[in-house]
């Protein structure tokens, strides 16, 4: 029998793409802010990484962008057990880093 928190990996483990907190939670039968504790340990041993983040469309910037929507935060399994990658720079223009 797995404990929960391996039952987290294994869940991303065994489905493609990303995976919403309050999905997870559902599924699990857990409360989200412990699956966000289980989570959170997993994305600091680096098998998990947060994806999805939101930019706009039309500055680059997701920071203080009024036309940015807030959606649920999602997560998905590190391939290859590799580190996981810094994203790439909303813009080239320099002035939103």
């Amino acid at each position: 029998m797995s404990t929960t928190l391996r039952q987290v990996l294994e869940h991303f483990e065994s489905h493609q793409g990303a995976v919403s907190l309050p999905q997870l939670a559902r599924t699990l039968g857990v409360e989200r802010a412990t699956l966000q504790n289980m989570i959170d340990y997993w994305v600091r041993k680096g098998r998990l990484r947060e994806s999805g983040a939101a930019a706009c469309a039309s500055c680059g910037s997701a920071a203080g962008c009024p036309f940015v929507v807030a959606l649920p935060r999602t997560y998905e399994l590190v391939s290859g057990g590799s580190a996981p990658e810094p994203p790439p720079p909303a813009c080239a223009c320099g002035s939103c880093h």
